[in-house]
């Protein structure tokens, strides 16, 4: 028994670790039980467990990326695309996808229903791939767009090759064309003056196919290195043509025309020595006294104009100046209005001033006045005209304008022919007419 005892101390101390209590050594009698009759578990019914409450997955974030349209270096490309949330405030990021990576080019915010809009100037030519996430940073955005790829295109402005020289009073331009052309906008024609400085000389808009045409100040003989420059961009989005080289040369540029009497109504009459058919209207470049060239008109005889081009010719070239040019009809036929104007004229179906009794050379459109102030005349009653050129009566007093036997203007009159009023016993000094 003892020993039987020992294994089950051994036992029960080995359980003492889970919380068994010790058995004693001196047991007690055993005491055989009495069997209790079994019970018959009441059967218990199965419980239906509780239904659990169904977890709703987190919204699926996604952004869109609208195709933008193609562009060019200088102008904004326009981005726009939405997210699925109609939420405003939310951060978007625009990216475009350079060698080897993809690189933050701009960010902005959603408006009401989700939607965003990016404007971005590229700096590079090419075709390009973008695309848009909401966050910062692909790593940690909700979500990512599908990339697009946008041509952007390099835009340059061509000059069409201008001609070896211009003469002065025609029209000069610059022409040409953008490609590619944005109807509407607006081009600068620049002249370089030196020491890194432009002049803007004028500015015009393109048309419909990207042709352009900028005027050149051509009122100077003077040669210009020009370019043609867009306007209202950024100064680095600024796109700059080749440089071109305008010379203008002062010339005379004859034209002639028919006359009709219309074209003469204060200056002939019936009567006149001389039909308007007999007449003819030259217009030719001048050179004023303010230092540019100038258009003006002479009516007179069909005959002359071949004379008075040669003239005319050789009076520019020795940039004598001439303060207007103007046919007399301008003044009303008024002589005397015409040289109070200080005006250079032909033609006028007239009596001479201060002098009623005679026709005036003038009458037949061979006469010519010339710088009437700064060349009085003292006619026939001894009275000078005009009025205000009383001061060029002093003809020791060398002033701009003034005629004289050295003028170029006076030899020009004199070896076709034209006798000076200048040595007359009553000067006139404006007057040439024939011999």
């Amino acid at each position: 028994m003892k020993r039987v005892v020992g294994v089950a101390v051994a036992v029960l101390l080995s359980l003492g670790s889970v919380g068994v209590a010790y058995a004693d050594e001196s047991p007690s009698p055993s005491v055989t039980p009495t069997a209790s009759p079994t019970e018959t578990p009441t059967p218990t019914a199965t419980p239906t467990p509780a239904p659990k409450p169904a977890v709703t997955p987190a919204a699926a974030w996604s952004i869109t990326l609208d195709q933008p349209a193609a562009s060019w270096e200088d102008k904004p490309t326009v981005f726009t695309g939405k997210i699925n949330q109609p939420i405003t405030g939310s951060y978007i990021t625009l990216w475009q996808r350079v060698p080897g990576a993809w690189v933050l080019r701009a960010s902005t915010r959603t408006t009401a229903g989700g939607v965003y809009k990016f404007s971005f100037v590229s700096a590079s030519t090419g075709t390009w791939a973008f695309r848009t996430m909401i966050g910062v940073k692909a790593e940690t955005a909700l979500a990512i767009s599908d990339y697009r790829t946008v041509p952007i295109q390099d835009r340059k402005i061509l000059i069409n090759t201008p001609a070896s020289w211009y003469a002065t009073l025609t029209a000069v331009s610059v022409t040409g064309r953008m490609v590619p052309g944005e109807p509407g906008k607006e081009l600068a024609l620049q002249e370089y003056v030196g020491s890194g400085v432009w002049r803007l000389l004028d500015i015009a808009t393109m048309d419909t196919r990207g042709n352009f045409r900028l005027r050149v100040p051509d009122d100077l003989p003077k040669t210009r290195t020009v370019r043609v420059v867009t306007r209202s961009v950024a100064q680095s989005a600024m796109e700059y043509s080749g440089l071109a080289t305008i010379v203008i040369k002062a010339a005379l540029n004859p034209k002639v025309y028919a006359v009709s009497a219309a074209m003469v109504p204060n200056t002939y009459r019936a009567g006149c020595p001389v039909k308007p058919s007999s007449l003819r209207l030259l217009q030719l470049n001048y050179w004023g006294f303010d230092g540019r060239v100038h258009r003006g008109e002479l009516i007179l005889r069909d005959a002359a104009v071949a004379k008075m081009i040669t003239v005319w010719t050789s009076t520019l070239a020795s940039k004598f100046p001439i303060r207007q040019m103007r046919r007399v009809d301008v003044f009303g036929g008024s002589d005397i209005k015409a040289m109070a104007a200080d005006n250079t004229s032909a033609f006028n179906c007239r009596r001479v001033t201060g002098d009623p009794y005679s026709l005036s050379p003038h009458s037949y459109g061979w006469a010519i006045d010339i710088n009437t102030v700064e060349n009085p005349y003292l006619a026939a009653n001894g009275v000078w005209y005009p009025s205000n050129g009383l001061a060029y009566r002093n003809r020791s007093a060398v002033r701009p304008g003034m005629l004289f036997s050295s003028s170029a203007a006076t030899k020009a009159l004199i070896g076709q022919g034209y006798f000076w009023g200048a040595g007359w016993a009553k000067p006139d000094y404006q007057h040439f007419e024939p011999k």
